[in-house]
């Protein structure tokens, strides 16, 4: 950066040497020119003090133990296309290379060129003449855009362009183009080339010869629209990409100033941090960790919320390491693959399909079922529905639609169900083998059983079978059956006492059995009770 640049005045004194005046005319911008000593790898210098006098330049120029470049100023009447020899556009690696460069540059209207060799490592300058001055900027963009929508990269190494598309410079200071060295300095290697590569003389008047008839042959027009266009797209582009930028740091900013405002937050938080610290802070490994670590513990609400301050050390160096792996540096090279899942099934996708909407349950069931531990364990659970929705709304950051999607998390009979009701039916803890013996073929279900009536089988029900031996030698009973009588353990011996004789005493008539036998039993036991007694006694139990 330097100070604002002074154009070139009409007063300057040039060479009285024709071809030093044209020289100087060509390359009008004499700040911050650059030099060097005549080496196989010059060591450039920009000479930041003043401009360099035209005279000066010429006889810079001139000295076959100095090379001298120079720079763009607002507005140019030429370009420059620099490839290197080991370049992949280079005709000595790519015989395709530089006309697809040529081809690409007609497209905005440039057709005629010269073609120099730049020095004595064999490395080319297409220089790319005009007949009238244009915006130096717009036609920075034009070049880069149309080689760059032929796959052409621009880099240094390979191709390189000038005027290149320099940044925008802060208020009060001035950002320079990039300079280039001048063309057939003596004993420099650089000479003109024919159509075919061939060398055809150093003499200046020649090159200039070759420059006008160039120029004079461009498409102006084409030229002037396609600027137009990529200064356009450039608009368009460098707003967009602001806008999303800024936005996306002031996201950020105003989560990690925020701080803790509940529980649960810690995670996410320094998820945040650490987003931050790569993308706009450029950090990376301990510096990254460190950086996670000291803003969360100055954040707002870290001492009254966050449960992890035991191990913050660890829960910092974690998400510094997830974060580095997920995002990047802005404006370097992406670190992981960016492209989306396609969907189509391809089974060399490198991208693993993601179900968004089962992820989004899973993280909103993890933050109800947290929120309820919390609420529980610090007795401030609600006991009515409302007042536990709002609370939960708050402390688990969701609606109350997605809240009553999830009841069985937190509705009362939902959670009394889950934490206090034992089973009617006890699991039966088996062999797996028997199961195998009982049902030899698993894919078929077992068949139900013949009689439409409801059973209860041994070994499922909570029951003991007895064999009344007095009923059967009763003439009005066939043969013997089983008496089902309920265990009453957890039941007062006094309340709960099951009244055998009462059954046995005269089967043949019915007898009525008062509430007292059974008060203490539940419905479903009730129930199993009544169809036995009505089956086989004609029983009724009063109310």
């Amino acid at each position: 950066m330097s100070a604002y640049p002074v154009e070139v005045q009409c007063c300057e004194l040039f060479p009285l040497d024709p071809m030093g005046k044209r020289l100087c005319e060509t390359f009008p911008y004499w700040w911050n020119v650059i030099t060097a000593a005549n080496e196989t790898r010059p060591q450039w210098i920009t000479n930041i003090k003043h401009p360099l006098r035209p005279r000066v330049l010429w006889q810079r120029w001139n000295d076959s133990n100095t090379l001298v470049g120079v720079r763009f100023g607002s507005t140019t009447t030429y370009a420059l296309i620099d490839i290197d020899r080991t370049s992949l556009y280079h005709p000595a690696v790519n015989p395709c290379g530089l006309t697809l460069i040529l081809a690409a540059l007609e497209t905005i209207g440039i057709v005629r060129h010269v073609l120099l060799q730049s020095s004595s490592s064999g490395g080319l300058h297409l220089y790319l003449p005009l007949p009238h001055a244009v915006p130096t900027f717009g036609l920075a963009q034009a070049l880069k855009q149309c080689l760059e929508a032929q796959g052409i990269a621009i880099a240094p190494g390979q191709v390189e362009t000038f005027p290149n598309t320099k940044a925008y410079a802060v208020p009060g200071t001035y950002i320079e183009y990039n300079a280039h060295r001048l063309p057939l300095q003596p004993d420099s290697g650089s000479c003109l080339l024919d159509a075919d590569g061939n060398p055809i003389g150093t003499d200046l008047g020649q090159f200039f010869r070759h420059w006008d008839s160039a120029a004079v042959g461009q498409d102006l027009e084409t030229l002037h629209q396609a600027i137009a266009v990529a200064r356009r797209n450039g608009s368009k582009r460098k707003r967009h990409r602001i806008a999303a930028v800024d936005e996306w740091r002031s996201d950020l900013q105003i989560e990690i100033n925020e701080g803790w405002t509940g529980y649960g937050q810690t995670n996410h938080l320094l998820k945040t941090i650490a987003c931050y610290g790569v993308v706009f802070e450029g950090l990376q490994g301990e510096a990254l960790a460190e950086f996670v670590q000291t803003t969360a513990m100055n954040a707002p609400g870290y001492e009254a919320y966050c449960r992890h301050q035991h191990e913050i050390t660890s829960r910092s160096t974690l998400w510094a390491r997830a974060a580095e792996k997920y995002w990047w540096a802005l404006g370097s090279e992406p670190q992981r693959n960016t492209h989306r899942f396609t969907g189509d099934g391809a089974e060399n996708s490198d991208v693993i399909p993601i179900n968004q909407n089962q992820a989004r349950a899973e993280d909103a069931k993890r933050r109800i079922q947290e929120a309820v531990e919390r609420l529980q364990s610090s007795g401030q659970f609600p006991s009515d529905i409302t007042s536990r929705v709002r609370l939960l709304a708050q402390e688990a950051h969701t609606s109350t639609q997605t809240l009553y999607r999830y009841r069985e998390f937190w509705y009362p009979d939902r959670l009394n169900q889950d934490n206090n009701e034992t089973p009617v039916i006890a699991e039966a803890v088996s062999d797996p083998s028997d199961v195998a013996a009982k049902n030899p073929n698993p894919l078929k279900s077992p068949k139900p059983l013949q009689s439409k009536k409801f059973h209860t089988l041994g070994g499922n029900m909570k029951c003991i079978s007895l064999l009344v031996p007095n009923l059967a030698t009763n003439s009005s009973i066939d043969q013997p059956f089983s008496v089902l009588v309920l265990e009453l353990k957890n039941l007062d011996s006094k309340a709960g006492q099951f009244n055998e004789k009462l059954l046995l005493e005269k089967p043949d008539q019915k007898p009525q059995l008062v509430n007292d036998e059974f008060r203490n039993l539940s419905l479903i036991h009730l129930f199993l009770v009544y169809i036995f007694l009505n089956e086989k006694f004609g029983l009724a139990l009063t109310h």
